[in-house]
């Protein structure tokens, strides 16, 4: 895959969280153009810095995809918020590269007077997001009765003195809240982004770990990542597929279900078998998926991700593809989905055995519907694939009992 530019790990992962909620996405795009803005005045930080600190403001309440007040945002903001902040402290601490800041979201809702004495680097963050993210909030309830002057009567106790002078020659400097409500600030956030820089290592940590968070609404879906991931690069590597190919497939298998996250859990975790119209509706999941990765993946990617439904005589979707159509890539994801499918858990049933999914896979290779080859390879390294499966697996779970033990752990000292 050609470079995935450190700017498209941002839109990626605000777009497939805007998928889950636009809700919580909204408001945090909002609040990191606020804090970006204060930042500028405060003129301590380089750009790229600035740009990171935008970028954690925009998943500031992504804590809350595992909380039990998804529905309710003035909930988990304002009468019961240390969940949330210990959720995307700890997204930030073990599935980010942004470890060392992680405390900015655990005590981002702590009032001012409450902060922990010890001096910590990013205090001036925390102090600037607490303001930021309050005035969107506000702003936003209160409409046309919205004074960003509100929370003066806080200064000192609930909010910092400094951040909130820092939001005032912000507003008097930027126009920020009148660029909030046109829509200009997208442009200036867009520019903003231009700035940060991760390495490669650090994309793919952060690719990761939206996995992970994905998985706080639908496990189903993170583990159908975990194992297709998997037995397509197994299956990649038995056919000696390019270094570059290798890390196609990767990026394909990874992402291949991200238009998932826009189709209600009804649907999704269905326990019965859908509707025609339902069914219709979970399909639609790979044009969603398009949206959302054109543009940041490369075009390689993308046409791999596209085509994991299709099929070799036509009878797939959302193209009705044709095997002549079709790269090997293509045909290894389409094969690995498959296996995945039969082979994980569903609300409905449990996983298929063995020599059933066998049968299967000799049947769709006999139809001409999936490729005999890779049909092949998969068949003969079954078992091997499949324990690398439960390997994979087994680390996932260990770190959602890490996230939850931690969580627990965290709880206690906070309160």
């Amino acid at each position: 895959m050609k470079l995935l530019h450190s700017k498209d790990i941002y839109y990626i992962v605000r777009d497939v969280f805007k998928c889950l909620d636009p809700k919580v996405m909204n408001h945090g795009t909002r609040t990191s153009y606020i804090l970006y803005k204060m930042l500028q005045v405060m003129d301590k930080y380089e750009m790229y810095e600035v740009a990171e600190f935008a970028f954690i403001a925009t998943m500031h309440d992504i804590g809350a995809f595992r909380t039990n007040y998804m529905q309710d945002q003035l909930q988990y903001e304002t009468k019961d918020y240390m969940p949330h902040s210990i959720y995307g402290y700890l997204f930030l601490l073990y599935l980010t590269p942004f470890k060392d800041r992680a405390k900015i979201l655990l005590y981002h809702h702590t009032d001012f007077n409450q902060l922990p004495k010890k001096d910590y680097e990013f205090n001036d963050i925390i102090d600037c997001l607490n303001v930021a993210e309050k005035m969107d909030l506000y702003s936003n309830i209160l409409g046309s009765n919205f004074d960003y002057q509100m929370l003066q009567k806080q200064s000192g106790i609930k909010y910092s003195p400094k951040a909130l002078e820092l939001l005032y020659q912000a507003e008097k400097k930027y126009s920020v809240f009148s660029k909030l409500s046109s829509g200009e600030y997208k442009k200036e956030l867009d520019e903003l982004y231009e700035y940060l820089i991760f390495t490669n290592e650090e994309k793919k940590e952060m690719l990761l770990g939206l996995m992970y968070c994905v998985g706080f609404r639908s496990e189903y879906t993170m583990f159908d990542t975990v194992t297709c991931s998997h037995i397509a690069s197994s299956i990649g590597e038995k056919l000696s597929i390019s270094k570059d190919e290798e890390d196609d497939l990767f990026y394909a298998a990874l992402f291949h279900d991200a238009g998932m996250c826009a189709i209600s859990r009804e649907i999704v975790e269905a326990p019965r078998k859908l509707s025609d119209e339902e069914m219709a509706t979970l399909r639609k999941h790979v044009e969603i998926g398009e949206e959302i990765l054109k543009g940041r993946l490369d075009d390689s990617v993308l046409e791999i991700i596209m085509a994991h439904h299709e099929r070799g005589d036509g009878s797939g979707y959302p193209n009705k593809l044709k095997d002549y159509q079709m790269n090997v890539l293509q045909r290894i994801l389409q094969v690995a989905d498959t296996i995945t499918g039969l082979t994980s858990p569903r609300s409905y049933r449990e996983p298929k055995p063995k020599e059933l999914v066998l049968n299967i896979l000799r049947e769709e290779a006999e139809k001409g519907r999936l490729n005999k080859e890779i049909v092949r390879v998969a068949v003969t390294y079954y078992d091997s694939i499949m324990e690398g499966v439960k390997v994979k697996s087994d680390e996932m779970l260990t770190m959602y009992r890490k996230l939850q033990s931690n969580y627990e752990i965290t709880y206690k000292q906070m309160k």
